[in-house]
């Protein structure tokens, strides 16, 4: 189930690996990381640069959450997710219009964000493509959300679909921007400060 740091060589490991199934297999720090990137994913997503008027907002809670992602795989960042999604519902900012709305934009949102795991990071352009196929993942949470229960909100020249998709695109593609500038050199950082702990390997 391991695989080499950040900055070291070697092969890629499959999608089985990546997906880092057994939390038994997780260790102490895996565990550790998980509920570091919760906390610091609630504090993030308090400062934004830009709300939307129906939820949606430009911060760095992805952050934490794809930095889990990228180096434990994707079941613990679809996991830091889950728990980052339904620990929003209860922070301010939260809206909530029906259940299966709120389950849509907040913890199956942040949980897909996980699918980043499956991306093998060794550079600017495999981080790139992990941030984008995270956002993805989320953006088709929202887009069913906003196209199921705010398509009332859609101006009467534009379709429901293109409202939902425009009106979410407008604050997960600068969100994407930032994390991916900004996950980078924290990715280097954490392997140089922690040499030879690699990544999604047991502790």
């Amino acid at each position: 189930m391991s695989t080499p740091s950040l900055s070291s060589g070697g092969h890629a490991i499959d999608a089985r690996g990546r997906l880092n199934l057994d939390p038994t297999r997780w260790g102490v720090q895996a565990l550790a990381e998980i509920g570091v990137a919760v906390a610091l994913a609630a504090v993030l997503g308090q400062l934004r640069l830009f709300m939307m008027p129906q939820g949606g907002s430009v911060s760095l809670e992805l952050l934490p959450i794809i930095f889990v992602a990228v180096r434990r795989g994707v079941v613990p960042g679809a996991t830091a997710g889950l728990l980052y999604g339904l620990l929003q519902l209860g922070l301010p900012g939260a809206f909530v219009y029906h259940p299966l709305q709120a389950a849509l934009d907040y913890p199956l949102a942040f949980m897909s964000l996980g699918v980043a795991g499956f991306v093998d990071v060794r550079g600017w352009r495999s981080l790139a493509l992990a941030v984008v196929l995270a956002l993805a993942a989320r953006f088709c949470c929202h887009f069913i959300s906003g196209l199921i229960f705010f398509a009332s909100y859609a101006p009467q020249w534009e379709n429901a679909w293109m409202y939902s998709a425009t009106y979410n695109l407008l604050y997960l593609v600068p969100e994407g921007v930032l994390t991916t500038l900004l996950l980078w050199p924290l990715l280097k950082a954490y392997d140089a400060a922690f040499p030879g702990r690699s990544r999604k390997a047991p502790e």
